[in-house]
């Protein structure tokens, strides 16, 4: 079986687009880059680093569009939306959305996977504009070198007939769920997890990392295959070079301002994020270094946000109070949570409850440019009760006011259908 993307060869298995139809920041890639390096930010406050950041994720400044369009553009800023199958109140990349898109629908999203403007890839929802990009991800899977990746691939080997009833059952069906797969396994696998022995489960995650199947819908939850190369665009894969230069300016897009260490961070781009390119999208006038208080590291921002970033610095611009998921992208790699908001947040759902501070799914409470503090919910879907079993707010912060946070829960509840919410007897710690 062929994988799904292509090579970057010229007798790729996928035919390459015409150039109107790839995304113009794959094509600028090869583009003259521009002779000129934008005006140098010495250094920047935390302050303004915090707002430049919020920016790029969509948590601050105008609130901009509706609808499907709305939510597809989001996810191309952020580059991943991470999925989660926690439902405490919704799931994850729901609340994700919710926090950036006005008036946010799920079904936008369903649609847009329908259409294929958006692609499930191993935990994350993605842009399509990425696919040659994660293309190279499918074929170093399909090329491992060693450790667990050589691992799979031997085992991928040794269980080629479960493989062959895989794809043999989706050539003749088209989109199948996994329950419709027999295990065919010799040789069954092994894990100290709860992956011990799931040998179709672990087959259908191993085609599909290599890029081979894809998933094409969701039923119920449970995820429906199909083979990748009928369901995803044709395309072309990056180059090594291309994709160290692309995943490193898309991840500093995303984020604002940056470290190296977190743009390595960056759960859709960390793989090709180098010094090197890094070097190169500054000579080249791209991205611009600076340097934040109370920071040793080099930091960097895009060349098109430096002006943003010095009007932030003046002006903080609008205040809105936004409760957000425990896997949200702002605040998923918690140590640059706690370089930028100076916040230390883990999640607690997997520590016994008499070891946790703020509770199961405490979600942190983001108050204009800092974040003060979380709220700890949980939706009786029986009674259709938003129950709030905790709030937290850190001492040292500005006081969120008290209307502002009831308004943020009050939304977080109508947004999954709460019909009341539920306060604790003590408000604030």
């Amino acid at each position: 079986m062929t994988a799904a993307v292509a090579t970057s060869t010229s007798h790729a298995t996928w035919p390459r687009p015409s150039p109107s139809s790839e995304p113009s920041r794959l094509r600028s890639l090869s583009l003259k880059a521009r002779s000129t390096a934008p005006p140098a930010v010495k250094v920047v406050g935390l302050a303004g680093a915090r707002r430049l950041a919020l920016h790029k994720q969509r948590l601050a400044g105008p609130r901009r569009g509706r609808g499907a369009a709305a939510v597809l553009k989001t996810v191309r800023e952020l580059g991943y939306v991470q999925l989660d199958p926690t439902n405490v109140v919704a799931r994850s990349h729901l609340l994700v959305l919710r926090a950036r898109v006005p008036s946010f629908r799920p079904v936008d999203v369903e649609r847009l996977l329908a259409d294929r403007s958006l692609f499930e890839y191993s935990a994350f929802i993605l842009p399509v504009e990425d696919l040659p990009l994660h293309a190279r991800t499918m074929a170093l899977h399909r090329r491992p070198s060693g450790g667990r990746a050589l691992r799979v691939a031997t085992w991928v080997k040794a269980n080629a007939a479960l493989r062959r009833h895989i794809l043999s059952r989706l050539r003749r069906d088209e989109v199948l769920p996994t329950s419709a797969f027999e295990d065919r396994a010799t040789i069954a696998w092994r894990s100290t997890g709860w992956t011990a022995g799931k040998n179709v489960s672990q087959m259908l995650e191993f085609l599909w990392r290599q890029g081979v199947i894809t998933v094409a819908e969701r039923s119920g939850g449970e995820r429906r295959w199909t083979i990748a190369r009928s369901w995803l665009p044709h395309t072309r894969m990056l180059s090594a070079t291309e994709s160290e230069r692309y995943a490193t300016e898309r991840a500093v897009r995303a984020f604002g301002i940056a470290t190296l260490r977190d743009l390595r961070s960056h759960y859709a781009y960390w793989r090709f994020v180098t010094p090197g390119a890094l070097d190169w999208l500054e000579r080249h006038g791209r991205l611009a270094h600076v340097q934040v208080e109370g920071s040793r590291e080099p930091w960097y921002v895009h060349a098109e946000d430096v002006p943003l970033l010095a009007r932030l610095e003046r002006d903080p611009g609008e205040i809105r109070t936004t409760l957000l998921s425990p896997f949200d992208n702002l605040i998923i790699d918690r140590r640059r949570t706690e370089r930028l908001f100076g916040f230390r947040y883990r999640m607690e759902i997997y520590i016994p409850p008499t070891l946790r501070r703020f509770g199961y799914f405490a979600m942190p409470i983001l108050h204009g440019d800092r974040i003060v503090g979380t709220v700890d919910p949980r939706l009786s879907r029986e009674t259709g009760r938003l129950r709030i079993l905790s709030t937290h707010l850190t001492p040292d912060r500005p006081r969120v006011p008290a209307p502002a946070l009831r308004d943020a829960v009050a939304e977080l509840a109508a947004f999954v259908g709460a019909r009341d919410v539920e306060w604790p007897h003590r408000r604030y710690s």
